[in-house]
């Protein structure tokens, strides 16, 4: 199962810059004819700024994947440079899906993966649509690798 952030989860994310974006698209135009030429050009030069930053976040936020496999998950993230991080699944100990109101709104979901590998404990993989299985589809294959590993939880109830 390869999975990719959904563009929805920027707005979820960022809806504090997508708001200033929005008002100076509405307000620039305004200045521009109402106001001196320093102040009208201030406004276009921040409205540039916005949307740069907009468009560099929006495109760090594309560019990660997850591939769940059938002994891993990988995580690769980076536009220039790319970094990979593998979990081990029988290293997985627990799951959990969650839903702020944007993303409620929009479809979408964090799922949280802990493991026990030092390095990645803890990997959220955001902006997932929200009617994939994607803990059942991961806790399936995590079983399966424990079987074939021969490993077992003790637990001390």
């Amino acid at each position: 199962m390869i999975l990719f952030t959904d563009y929805r989860q920027f707005v979820a994310e960022d809806w504090e810059l997508v708001s200033v974006t929005a008002f100076m698209l509405g307000a620039t135009p305004v200045i521009w004819f109402r106001c001196e030429p320093l102040i009208s050009y201030t406004a276009v030069f921040l409205l540039f700024f916005i949307i740069s930053v907009c468009v560099i976040r929006l495109i760090m936020l594309l560019a990660q994947k997850w591939i769940i496999g059938e002994e891993t998950i990988c995580w690769m993230r980076g536009v220039i440079s790319q970094e990979t991080d593998f979990i081990e699944l029988y290293r997985i100990v627990d799951y959990k899906e969650s839903q702020s109101f944007l993303q409620r709104l929009m479809g979408i979901k964090t799922v949280t993966v802990y493991s026990t590998d030092r390095s990645d404990s803890v990997i959220e993989i955001k902006g997932v649509p929200a009617k994939e299985d994607v803990v059942g589809y991961i806790r399936e294959h995590v079983e399966k690798c424990k079987i074939d590993k021969k490993i077992y939880e003790i637990t001390n109830n």
